[in-house]
């Protein structure tokens, strides 16, 4: 057990080396061209097809999300497996350091569609522009508490007056934590303390080293932890929560619906290949995450697909969560219709 754990504690140094490295160009973004795609202005679709050829036009969509985490896994399973470029469609992908610097890049018109939590559809809608949620792929916080295997506790109730640790106070972490821990009829800001521990080796440590009586941990990071046998999960928040959404300017999807229409469907049907056989999921999903064992990344991609929701539709139940707590914490002054920031009309 010490062995696999000093195992785990290396690789996820190595991962979080790995993730500095791609968020310290571009202000924090990492630009790579998926697909063997070149750069073509404005996201523009191009006439790729050859006269008399039943192919679809070659669709270029600048593609931004987070790295380092696999909430946007029906996407980079799409990406891997080639089904984008079978489909005729060129992802320009770049990944980003945080959601507010991926957000500020699609509204500044450097991308076409981003991945992120709905909270920034809101925001941008309440800045007067035309952002909008056209489906989603992962409908939850992404994260799970996580404790030592031989600790005492058995429930969320159980951690009353201990510490418990987020990547940062305020992230989607820490908004899972908080919602749990009311719904065990315990008061986030009085009966624990919450603090800060990063992610990967950060909160690996603070957890094997009893600084915290449990962490907030992503995939596949989970997965590694549970794996060795000295963790358990105690808490995998399961309200619906729109997490991941596909968001894009309302003008940009006018003048490439077609294109934006193709990339939902492709996205849908490469979860919902995945879904049926997770197993077939693991080469695609090692390309992005190469320090992972093949088991542990088959139990990592099965625990995120179960958050794909069927067909990417986004739920008003997972959509409202969010938009309560954007309310709570004084971002929005006043709601949002759910038909004003989001458009399902182009899903498969």
């Amino acid at each position: 057990m010490k062995r696999n754990k000093m195992l785990l504690a290396t690789v996820l140094v190595l991962m979080v080396a790995l993730l500095a490295a791609c968020g310290g160009n571009n202000g924090g973004a990492n630009s790579g061209g998926n697909n063997g795609g070149t750069n073509n202005e404005a996201g523009a679709d191009t006439g790729g097809n050859a006269e008399g050829s039943d192919a679809p036009e070659e669709a270029t969509i600048r593609l931004g999300y987070v790295g380092g985490g696999m909430t946007p896994v029906a996407v980079q399973i799409g990406m891997n497996t080639g089904a984008y470029e079978e489909a005729n469609i060129n992802i320009e992908a770049t990944t980003f350091s945080s959601g507010a610097d991926m957000v500020q890049a699609l509204v500044g018109g450097s991308l076409d569609v981003v991945l992120g939590s709905y909270e920034h559809v809101l925001r941008q809608q309440k800045n007067g522009l035309g952002v909008k949620a056209f489906g989603e792929i992962y409908n939850g916080v992404g994260y799970a508490l996580v404790v030592k295997s031989d600790s005492p506790y058995q429930t969320l109730a159980d951690v009353k007056g201990e510490t418990l640790a987020v990547t940062k106070v305020g992230s989607l972490s820490h908004t899972g934590l908080s919602e749990g821990l009311n719904e065990a009829g315990l008061d986030p800001d009085k009966d624990v303390t919450i603090i800060n521990a990063g992610s990967g080796a950060t909160m690996f440590a603070a957890i094997d080293g009893d600084q915290v009586a449990g962490g907030m941990v992503s995939e596949p990071t989970l997965s590694q932890m549970v794996e060795t046998g000295d963790f358990r999960v105690l808490y995998d928040p399961e309200f619906p929560f729109a997490g991941i959404v596909v968001m894009a300017d309302s003008d940009w999807v006018a003048d490439h619906e077609e294109g934006m229409s193709r990339f939902l469907a492709v996205t849908d049907e490469a979860a919902s290949a995945a879904k049926a056989d997770p197993a077939s999921a693991v080469d695609a999903m090692l390309k992005e995450f190469d320090q992972i064992t093949p088991e542990v990344m088959e139990a990592a991609v099965t625990n995120n697909l179960r958050k794909v929701p069927e067909g990417l539709v986004l739920s008003e139940e997972g959509a409202d969560k969010v938009h309560q707590s954007q309310l709570d914490e004084g971002v929005l002054t006043e709601p949002i219709p759910f038909d004003q920031a989001v458009d399902l009309s182009l899903l498969p």
